[in-house]
């Protein structure tokens, strides 16, 4: 195996006819994911130092991890009550979230979130929802950055659970777990420009970061990063991983995440200079009439109002070949990364020039159809 035995179809294209040749399983030399002795091993070692702390390799994207890491939580999770245990949630949650809990038969208990903040309220609901139960929660879980680009104080957060978990007297400190799929290349930025925007590995007990999305892996690449703080060890990690994975993890995807391995630097100052681009062309936008709200630096989210809707603007910016990463009629949302080229972003500001100017109408691109990300999200 694999069947193609490295050879494809004359009918593909000559760049992935050449992907063929690399796409193995786990033949001598080459390793096992979810037993590594050998260079995935010291792939994902290197991978760890560049993120300061635990990290390992996941070929089936953050869902994966996502499930992993309320495994690992649930098998820490000590308790000689009968009850159900359950995780508290501040924000919406993916749903592998929720399949995962489903899985695992964990019950969610939402706490109070107003508009995305975690203030006094919220730290008021986390702590009337563990005073009221026998038992301790699996964890806090939050979701960061949101899909509109939005954060929230990690540390802060941090600070309170250590805070409630000493006033409670529990034995251990409530673990604080991340979906952070958004958030893999935080660990890149600027940290004077972009403060705010801190990679969770920094907070996070756990936390998890689809790399495919933000940094140039394959799709399906992603990390899951475990401070010292958490009692698992390498085994029970991939033990969790394996139980929510294929047994045939793509050797691609671990290809190109140990590629970033050697280009993390370069991409550091890639993303930097990038950086400044996006900025600019967020004030542009702003300066047009255009509702920029404030999100992370890679993220350009733009809300309707009485003359566009989202889909509008969608439609708009379709005419001039750039396709969304999610849209409604409220709002359109753009992903963009250092591999977009300057011309990628004239196009987005003509775009918008042309709907200030009135050259572009609603209408100009006809179908408006596409798939909802936010639709997994609840």
């Amino acid at each position: 195996m694999p069947g193609h035995k490295g050879k494809a179809p004359d009918c593909l294209p000559e760049g992935l006819r050449e992907a063929y040749r690399y796409d193995i399983t786990e033949i001598t030399g080459a390793d096992n994911l979810y037993d590594p002795h050998g260079i995935i091993k010291e792939s994902e070692e290197n991978a760890s130092e560049i993120f300061g702390v635990n990290t390992y390799y996941l070929t089936e994207g953050s869902s994966q991890a996502v499930k992993a890491m309320i495994y690992l939580a649930l098998t820490d999770f000590t308790s000689k009550c009968k009850e159900k245990p359950y995780i508290i949630t501040i924000g919406s949650c993916h749903k592998a979230f929720y399949q995962a809990t489903g899985l695992l038969n964990v019950a969610v208990e939402k706490a109070e979130d107003s508009n995305g903040k975690f203030d006094e309220e919220t730290i008021s609901s986390v702590k009337s929802i563990i005073s009221s139960g026998n038992i301790t929660p699996v964890g806090i879980y939050v979701t960061y950055p949101d899909y509109f680009g939005n954060v929230y104080d990690l540390k802060k957060i941090k600070e309170v659970i250590k805070n409630i978990s000493e006033d409670n007297g529990f034995k251990r400190e409530i673990p604080l777990l991340v979906d952070g799929a958004h958030s893999a290349y935080f660990r890149f930025l600027d940290e004077e420009q972009y403060p705010e925007y801190t990679h969770p590995a920094a907070f996070a007990d756990m936390c998890c970061t689809s790399a495919h999305k933000t940094l140039p892996t394959l799709t399906g690449s992603a990390y899951l990063h475990i401070k010292d703080s958490f009692s698992n060890n390498d085994l029970q990690v991939k033990n969790a991983m394996g139980i929510f994975g294929s047994t045939s993890p793509s050797y691609l995807i671990m290809a190109s995440l140990d590629a970033f391995n050697a280009y993390a630097d370069k991409y550091k100052d890639d993303l930097k200079n990038f950086c400044t681009k996006v900025d600019d062309v967020k004030k542009k936008i702003s300066e047009m009439g255009f509702n920029i709200c404030k999100s992370d630096p890679l993220r350009i989210t733009v809300l309707s109002d009485e003359r566009y809707s989202g889909r509008d603007l969608t439609n708009v910016l379709r005419a001039h070949e750039c396709e969304a990463e999610c849209f409604d009629d409220e709002y359109v949302i753009l992903m963009l990364t250092p591999y977009n080229t300057d011309e990628d972003l004239n196009r987005i500001k003509e775009a918008f020039s042309d709907l200030k100017n009135g050259i572009c109408s609603r209408n100009d691109s006809g179908n408006s159809s596409s798939y909802n990300c936010l639709k997994n999200f609840s």
